[in-house]
This record gives C-alpha cells, sequence and structure tokens, in this order.
C-alpha cells in the first residue's frame, strides 16, 4: 500500500525537527549562501523531439529571466541547465546522473515524452528528489510514484476525452455510431487508447457512448510509409477516426489521410497537441479540420503570465499559436516556484508536503493536486480551421464552432 502524502510529510517534519540541531540548514533562504540555486533537465534539443522541445526550452528561458530580475527564488539566482539528451532515452538517463551526482542539482525538471521522461523516474526516485513533470504523461508512473509532480491537467488515458465530451453535446441522432483508432506502439499512445485500469482510453470513452470500433491497428512509430494503414481505416467507413500518434508521425498521417481522400465526419489527432504546434500550419489542406487537444489560450481569464508567455513566442520563435508544451512548461515552474516560496525551503519533502496542500495559479490554469501529483482533469478541444487553429470546446470557452464533416 502507498503511504498517503500527508503521512509522508509527517515523517519527513518528525524527523526534521530530530536532526535539526546537528545539520545546517543547506536548503533554504538561511543557508546564508550566495550560490545559484540550480534547476537542471534534458529536452530533446535535437531528433525526433525536437520541435516540442524547442518550445519547453523558449518557456523555461523565459521564467528564469523573469525570476532573476525579481531577486529569484529565497534570494539566491537561479541557474537554469537543461542539457540535450538527443531524444534518446539512455543518453537522458546519462544526463540526469550528472544532474544529480556532478552538477547536484537542486530541483530536477524532467524530459519531454513518457518514453525518455520515464526511464529518469528511477533515477530520481533514489535520488529522493521531486521530478517537476511537464514533460510527459503517465498514469501509472504517477500512481507508483511518491515525489513525480506534473503541470499537465491530464493524462494519457483522458488525451482523447475531449473529443468525446463534445460528441456527447450532439443530440443522440446525430452522434456517430462508428469509429476507427490507429495508435503508434509506444507507451503513452497504447494507454490512450486502452485507458489505465479500466479508467480513460478511446476504447472505453467510445462504448460509453455506444459508438461501434471497426478498424483498431498499430503501427511502428518509425514507419514512413501509412498509405495501407490509412486505407484500411477509410475501408472500415467509420465516421469518426482517431489518430492516436506523436507529431511527427502525426503530420505524416494527416497527409495520409489527404492522400487516401478518407472522409470522416470528425478527425482527431488525440495522441498530442499536434494542432498548436507552429508546422501543423504547414501542412495545409492536409491539416484543415484536424482536433486534438490543448492546455491554455491566450485571452482566458484566470491564467496568471499566459498572455506574456504567448508575446514572447510570437516575438522570440514567430509562433501564431499558444504550444501546449510550451504553456505547460511554464506552468511547471511557476508551481515550483510558488513551492519554494511558500515552504521557504529546498527540502524535497517538505515541498512534496506543500505541493499536496496548496492551489497554484498557472498559465494552464488553477492546479490542485491528488496524491498521486496529478491534477483534476482540465483539457480542451481545439481544431484547425481557415481562421486558424480555434477553440471548440468546452463551450464557454470557444472560439469557434466545430466545422464537420471533417473535409467535404
Amino acid at each position: 500500500m502507498r503511504t498517503p502524502i500527508r503521512a509522508v510529510g509527517a515523517i519527513a517534519a518528525a524527523t526534521a525537527l530530530v536532526l535539526a540541531g546537528c545539520a545546517d540548514d543547506d536548503e533554504g533562504s538561511s543557508s546564508g549562501t550566495d550560490e545559484p540555486i540550480i534547476i537542471g533537465g534534458t529536452l530533446g534539443l535535437t531528433g525526433a523531439y525536437s520541435g516540442p522541445s524547442a518550445a519547453y526550452k523558449a518557456a523555461y528561458d523565459l521564467w528564469v529571466e523573469q525570476v532573476n530580475a525579481e531577486g529569484g527564488l529565497l534570494g539566491r539566482q537561479v541557474e537554469l541547465r537543461i542539457y540535450d539528451d538527443e531524444s534518446n532515452a539512455t543518453t537522458a538517463q546519462q544526463l540526469f546522473q550528472r544532474l544529480i551526482n556532478d552538477d547536484e542539482a537542486d530541483l530536477l525538471l524532467a524530459p519531454y515524452t513518457t518514453a525518455v521522461g520515464g526511464a529518469v523516474v528511477p533515477l530520481t526516485e533514489r535520488a529522493e528528489k521531486i521530478l517537476w513533470n511537464a514533460g510527459f504523461v503517465s498514469a501509472e508512473l504517477h500512481a507508483n510514484s511518491e515525489l513525480l509532480v506534473t503541470s499537465w491537467p491530464y493524462q494519457e488515458p483522458e488525451y482523447p476525452r475531449p473529443l468525446f465530451e463534445y460528441l456527447k453535446t450532439l443530440p443522440e441522432d446525430e452522434r456517430p455510431t462508428t469509429l476507427a483508432v490507429v495508435t503508434a506502439q509506444n507507451p503513452f499512445t497504447i494507454v490512450a487508447r486502452d485507458g489505465y485500469n479500466g479508467s480513460g482510453g478511446v476504447l472505453n470513452y467510445a462504448a460509453e457512448l455506444g459508438m461501434d470500433v471497426v478498424y483498431n491497428e498499430e503501427y511502428n512509430q518509425q514507419a514512413t510509409d501509412l498509405t495501407a494503414l490509412v486505407q484500411g481505416a477509410k475501408d472500415s467507413g467509420a465516421e469518426v477516426f482517431v489518430g492516436l500518434s506523436l507529431p511527427n508521425d502525426g503530420a505524416l498521417m494527416a497527409r495520409t489521410v489527404e492522400q487516401v481522400d478518407y472522409r470522416p465526419e470528425y478527425y482527431c489527432q488525440c495522441g498530442s497537441q499536434v494542432v498548436t504546434l507552429p508546422n501543423w500550419e504547414d501542412l495545409g489542406s492536409a491539416g484543415m479540420n484536424v482536433f486534438s487537444t490543448t492546455t491554455s489560450w491566450p485571452g482566458m481569464a484566470d491564467r496568471p503570465g499566459l498572455d506574456e508567455l504567448f508575446a514572447h513566442f510570437q516575438q522570440e520563435l514567430g509562433y501564431d499559436i499558444m504550444p501546449a508544451y510550451g504553456a505547460g512548461g511554464y506552468a511547471i515552474l511557476q508551481v515550483l516556484q510558488q513551492a519554494v516560496e511558500g515552504a521557504g525551503t529546498l527540502d524535497q519533502q517538505e515541498l512534496r508536503e506543500y505541493l499536496a496542500n496548496n492551489t497554484f495559479e498557472t498559465a494552464v490554469g488553477t492546479l490542485r493536486y491528488l496524491d498521486d501529483g496529478t491534477t483534476e482533469f482540465g483539457a480542451m478541444l481545439v481544431q484547425q480551421q481557415e481562421d486558424g487553429a480555434q477553440l471548440v470546446w468546452p463551450s464557454e470557452v470557444a472560439t469557434a464552432e466545430v466545422v464537420a464533416p471533417y473535409r467535404s
């Protein structure tokens, strides 16, 4: 049985009292040191994940510039050390060993993608370090970790949920009844399809709506030709087509859907936030009217720092859309900052206890942490339209109506 977070915090507090008289406080603002606080992590700045990683890095750079201009954390400047893991799990593990053992980083930021980020979790757990995670989602990793904390308001079983929540809003006689799903052979996307512990996932959401899954196939993520796969979905006649992919293969799939002239009523690349990435618009007609999900949108109320972050992306990277990855990256540092300043320490267990008992105002909304370091659900549905990407669900924040069918 997992030890409850509150109990962990109580044990840590009692231990701290015992040790207080025999140890220097080198974790908080009373340390008297002028040494910077080191926040370390890795990103796939080169390799397959370089696009989303660039968004993370831009958000991190803005945050550290802002926080240092305001005096840093605990009266100390912040030094950000982000190494290039080349989008490779083994490289990320080696670099995290360096961050923990050689750099002695005070706080650790997670890599991008579950495949890479999940590989470093055992290292950060053994080091008894919180992994401040905007880079990946994993219901299973969170369920088995006390020190993994996310800024994503949905985990992989809930990635497709916004699409199905939208479909629920349709009159019953207008709801689609058949669905095709194609899934990258990746631990993350498999869970997005199947759910976790019987909850979430495309197959479960479809069953809840009484939809018949008429086509369900997987593909190698390194594949360069998806024609046969997408043709199979087309031949099934499915009214809803769901692709569970990461950004690069998601773009390939969209081009293939256009090439084989597959015309479902609704087409969602529900495995990643592709529509919010700058290169999605480059697909032209192949990317038109495709859905994906997102966490935040410029102009939304009660999202501190979001509009400034979007302006930074526009100015520095020329983005026309707020990438979900960038908002998540900025939000985890907002959580980190509020926790460190609120708890007044860098002690990992004290920070974890503070996270469990407080709320955090961020660029992706108000985050309240559950026992496993995840948050309450808070995703939205976005669709690429003629006037650019638009929020289409929930209705109270929508910037446009859904365009359907996907391609007339």
